[in-house]
């Protein structure tokens, strides 16, 4: 017995004991502070987020402390409100550990939970599994200023000064989801490869894709009682744009004058790089002040309508993810029918953006980037990077060059300017390229050599830009992409090529290629149905316009489509989106945006009016004329709104709202055919004619067939054969497809004398001195190391002691036993002693 745990007790000390800093579970987790009257700065109010933006709409906060002294991962945690009404609840960002007696301040900027002064409100937080962890309740009409809520020792609410943590947390409102389990039948276009399943069938729940087989195939999963629905469409991925600026997306097209002289000029008669556009006259006008106007609070205060209107467009042409989002604090930001790429998805938050940031001024490091990148935590970097046609707009990519800020998370938006040999230093480094071939051809008159991009192995994307000189989504952005690579590249690119840059490539790009790009088991549910009109399926995609759009779904939830599915889906709960003769259902509420509960019509009608730039509705709407007399509105709209023409002239456009389609938006093609630099490679007149379509009465365009299609469908490949692949290593495998690091070469080691080699080298197979010198050198300065080692050695004397003295032991025990063979020991006592 002594042996045994003595044993025991040496295997134990080999593992390390728990200390304080160790991470638990849950425990000693509470809220301490909540903050519910922030000033605004008109009343010289605190910036307590650092956010730039001051009052409740941002600095309200939610701080949670931890009393206990051992760390609590606190991970998909969940905050909230009341929570049987008031804000949607968020979950706290992965990997979030809070340290003993260290707190983390939830600013509201950053939950968009808004705590209710008027009725009093209950801020609550539950572990992830929803069980309640704390929560502090406080009366309506109660809080004051810039006091916070706090529990004093007798357990009363008490106020005081507010005391934020330094430490802000991440917190992510999640989508919500009507639809479980379902079906969907139709021809389906994986992107994992060219072939498609021409009848097929994808199981969807909640939101993700659980199966995907063939009509005739034993399904792979129980589908029984599993509601099906029979798209009689064509079924693709959902469409991912990677550069946009969606806070201008209700803005139309811009129809301007290029104001250089024609010397400044590109060769097409355009702008040579994107710091001039901007120092247009009419940009004001056209573009800054109907962005500005709509979403500022003491104006028309849309913002949150806005960036709907924005979703709205991108849903309605299959994209279910966009780039773009502005990053202020302000809750109408957040608030996306389709996926904000820079935000929370998948459990992750690893998107950074460079619209404006001066990446390639020469005080600009990036460090945090280079950080980002080498602890893992960078999925991907956008930045605005050579755009334009110029020397200047070339020399942006060399000076990111040099800082090491071209890497493999790297995406390059533009690079108009680029060359061959910058294109093929980019392709070493895994970076990736985002087009935008009709924003570059409306302001410059040229756009990126994609071919040179391709051949120096890049991946590349296509994305529309923003509404002021772009298309309204990729899927009309591809219709541009598809014209300039036949007219002038020459078809360099495939159908299929074409496709993936709206699809797979662009989830390749952004690092998100385990979650979407791809129709197949285990990957998110966004995707989009289009009808089926041409018998390649992606000349269907290339063509595809506004009514062709049968079904678009965001983390499995239908949000935009025909009537006959939303319906079969949704049941009523959608409303009608109407276009040029055709009419499809959209969903734009939701319990889990800001102001969720606003009706598509009230988006729209809204922004119609703002848009109209009015003079009564200014009048009856904006804060800064409240008191004026019509007259003294009108002196201050000329002087507020002359911009540079110094005129005293009132220039708010009247243009109106862009509209959702492209087809029937006959002001659009007037626009961009009557641009001289935008046509002067390509005629941009043909643009039109992807939109020339005659539809049926039932809605239909003609079949289209193709003689030169053949569809090879998708096979299960065999799993690849691992080996070393290197012909020159010593174990060469032949038939191995992937390397598996395992190659052993010869080595010649100079300078060793110790064997009878004349030459004073010798040789070694494997993995050599030289090959582990650094590791070696880690692990003997690694006390944890040297440490486990001591403890191995103990315990292997440990035992050989043991089994010494067992020896010794069983000798006196046979000795023993032979002397006492009619010993018969006493029974134990019955009960303790009596004292």
């Amino acid at each position: 017995m002594r042996r045994a745990l003595i044993a025991l007790i040496l295997v134990i000390a080999l593992f390390p004991i728990p200390t304080s800093s160790e991470v638990t579970e849950d425990g000693g987790i509470i809220i301490e502070e909540i903050l519910v009257s922030a000033s605004s700065a008109q009343y010289n109010g605190t910036d307590w987020n650092g956010d730039g933006d001051i009052g409740s709409f941002s600095d309200q906060y939610i701080m949670i402390t931890n009393t206990g002294n051992q760390s609590v991962d606190i991970s998909d945690w969940i905050l909230d409100d009341i929570t049987t009404g008031g804000s949607p609840p968020c979950r706290i960002g992965w990997n979030t550990t809070i340290g003993a007696g260290e707190s983390i301040t939830f600013y509201r900027a950053n939950t968009d939970i808004e705590l209710d002064y008027w009725d009093g409100d209950t801020a609550t937080l539950l572990n992830a599994d929803g069980n309640l962890i704390d929560s502090m309740t406080y009366p309506g009409e109660d809080s004051w200023w810039d006091k916070v809520y706090t529990i004093a020792d007798n357990g009363s609410l008490w106020k005081q000064d507010p005391n934020p943590s330094e430490r802000q947390g991440t917190c992510f409102t999640e989508s919500d989801n009507t639809v479980e389990s379902y079906i969907l039948k139709g021809r389906i276009v994986t992107m994992t490869g060219q072939g498609v399943i021409d009848n097929g069938n994808i199981m969807i729940e909640g939101s993700q894709i659980v199966a995907v087989w063939a009509d005739g195939e034993i399904p792979p999963i129980n589908t029984d009682n599993i509601t099906i629905y029979d798209t009689e469409a064509t079924i693709y991925p959902g469409l991912i744009d990677l550069h946009n600026h969606m806070h201008y997306n209700h803005i139309p097209l811009w129809d301007f004058e290029v104001h250089l002289s024609d010397s400044q000029k590109s060769e097409e008669g355009g702008y040579t790089n994107r710091y001039q556009w901007g120092n247009n006259w009419d940009y004001g006008p056209s573009i800054t002040w109907m962005k500005n106007n709509v979403q500022q609070r003491s104006r028309w205060d849309m913002s949150a309508e806005q960036m709907k209107y924005a979703e709205v467009q991108a849903v309605a042409g299959g994209v279910t993810a966009v780039q773009g989002s502005p990053g202020s604090g302000t809750d109408a930001w957040d608030s996306m029918l389709s996926r904000n790429i820079e935000l929370y998805n998948f459990g992750q938050d690893g998107i950074s953006t460079c619209a404006v940031c001066g990446a390639a001024d020469d005080d600009y490091t990036g460090s945090h980037l280079i950080s980002q990148n080498q602890s893992g935590s960078l999925n991907a970097w956008f930045v605005h990077l050579s755009e334009g046609v110029d020397s200047s707009s070339k020399a942006e990519f060399d000076a990111l060059w040099d800082k090491g800020l071209i890497m493999d998370e790297t995406v390059v938006i533009h690079g108009t300017g680029m060359d061959q040999s910058q294109f093929n230093k980019m392709g070493t480094t895994g970076a990736g390229l985002v087009w935008s071939p009709f924003s570059n051809l409306v302001l410059y008159g040229d756009t990126t050599d994609v071919v040179a991009a391709d051949n120096a192995g890049i991946t590349i994307s296509i994305a529309p830009d923003w509404g002021p000189s772009g298309t309204k989504n990729n899927l009309h952005e591809l219709k541009v992409a598809d014209m300039w690579n036949r007219e002038i590249l020459d078809g360099h690119f495939s159908d299929y090529e074409l496709v993936q840059m709206v699809t797979s490539n662009a989830a390749e790009i952004s690092n998100w290629d385990g979650f979407v790009g791809q129709l197949e088991a285990g990957m998110y549910a966004d995707i989009v149905v289009l009808d089926t009109f041409h018998e390649n399926p992606y000349r269907n995609m290339i063509e595809a316009i506004d009514p062709d759009v049968r079904l678009t779904i965001v983390h499995g939830k239908p949000v935009f489509g025909d009537i006959d599915l939303m319906t079969a889906m949704k049941d009523d709960d959608w409303e009608y989106i109407n276009g040029s003769g055709f009419s499809k259902a959209i969903d734009v509420t939701s319990t889990s945006i800001v102001e969720g509960m606003q009706t598509w019509e009230e988006i729209e009608s809204g922004l119609s009016m703002a848009m109209r730039n009015d003079f009564e509705d200014i009048k009856a709407n904006w804060d800064d004329v409240d008191g004026m007399t019509d007259s003294e509105i009108e002196d201050w709209l000329g002087t507020q709104f002359d911009g540079d023409y110094r005129d005293n002239v009132n220039r708010l456009s009247t243009v109106g709202l862009d509209p959702i389609y492209t087809i029937g938006d006959d002001r659009f093609f007037d626009v961009v055919n009557r641009s001289a630099h935008a046509n002067y490679h390509i005629d941009m007149s043909k643009l039109y004619d992807y939109y020339d379509v005659e539809y049926d009465a039932n809605g239909e365009r003609p079949y289209k067939e193709d003689s030169d299609y053949v569809n090879e469908p998708p096979v299960d490949e065999p799993d690849p054969v691992r080996g070393c692949t290197d012909s020159s290593a010593l174990n060469y495998n032949s038939q191995a497809d992937e390397d598996d690091g395992t190659c052993e070469y010869e080595v010649t080691i100079p300078g060793d004398n110790q064997d009878n080699d004349a030459n004073g080298d010798d040789t070694c197979v494997g993995i050599c001195d030289e090959d582990t010198n650094d590791k070696a050198q880690s692990e003997d300065s690694d006390p944890v190391f040297v440490l486990t080692i001591v403890m191995v050695l103990i315990f292997i004397a440990a035992v050989t002691a043991i089994f010494v003295f067992k020896d010794n032991e069983i000798g006196k025990e046979t000795e023993h036993e032979e002397s006492n063979d009619t010993f018969i020991p006493e029974l134990p006592p019955l009960e303790p002693p009596k004292d």
